[in-house]
This record gives C-alpha cells, sequence and structure tokens, in this order.
C-alpha cells in the first residue's frame, strides 16, 4: 500500500467523525426544543376542557401557559399566546419562534399549536 493512499483513508475517517460529532451536538441542543414544544402543546389540549368547565378567563389560562413555558424553559411572551374564552367555547392559540446557537449557526425553530373545547 502506497503512503498516500493511507493517509486519505485517515483524513476521511476524521472527517466522517467529526460530521457525526456535528450531528450529535446539534441533537443534543435541537431535540429538547421540540420535546419542551410537543409538552406544552399537550398541556394546552388536556387543559382546555377543564378551563371551559371552570369557566377561567383569558387573563388566567395566558398566565397558566406562561407558566408552563417557563417551566420548560421556552421563550414565549404574552403576546404570542391567543385565547378566547367565553362561557360557550376556549381557543387557545400559540405561535413563537425558539432560537438555538449551533456555536457557528443560530437555528431558528418555528412552531404553532391550537387548542380549542366547546361545551355541549
Amino acid at each position: 500500500m502506497r503512503h498516500s493512499e493511507s493517509g486519505s483513508a485517515h483524513i476521511k475517517t476524521y472527517l466522517t467523525l467529526a460530521f457525526l460529532a456535528c450531528v450529535i451536538y446539534a441533537s443534543f441542543k435541537i431535540l429538547p426544543v421540540y420535546v419542551n414544544s410537543w409538552e406544552i402543546e399537550d398541556y394546552i389540549r388536556q387543559q382546555t376542557p377543564y378551563w371551559l368547565t371552570q369557566r377561567a378567563n383569558g387573563d388566567v389560562i395566558r398566565g397558566k401557559i406562561l407558566e408552563k413555558a417557563r417551566e420548560l424553559d421556552l421563550p414565549i411572551d404574552a403576546d404570542q399566546v391567543q385565547v378566547d374564552a367565553t362561557s360557550a367555547s376556549v381557543t387557545v392559540n400559540l405561535d413563537y419562534t425558539v432560537p438555538v446557537d449551533l456555536k457557528v449557526y443560530v437555528v431558528k425553530l418555528h412552531f404553532t399549536s391550537a387548542a380549542q373545547n366547546k361545551s355541549l
């Protein structure tokens, strides 16, 4: 085997390992954001019937959602939560963006969630 062929095999191996390390790093940074986003969406879907039966007003519902967002470390502001609460229905819409710093690039992940529940 020639010396130059052996060196190119090592470079390919190092590049492959570097690529895999970048993918793993990005996964560790991005996946928790997706999981937390799913959790807040699930929370809203589970709580909407409760808020309807309790006749909670929009400010109370918005406060509960913002509290859950802080708990999940999601950067959601009050103006990104639209709540329409009446005695007959509760509708919640979220529209927010989460920046994820990957050291060389900031990925902005955009999420929208909606839940609605009507009384019978």
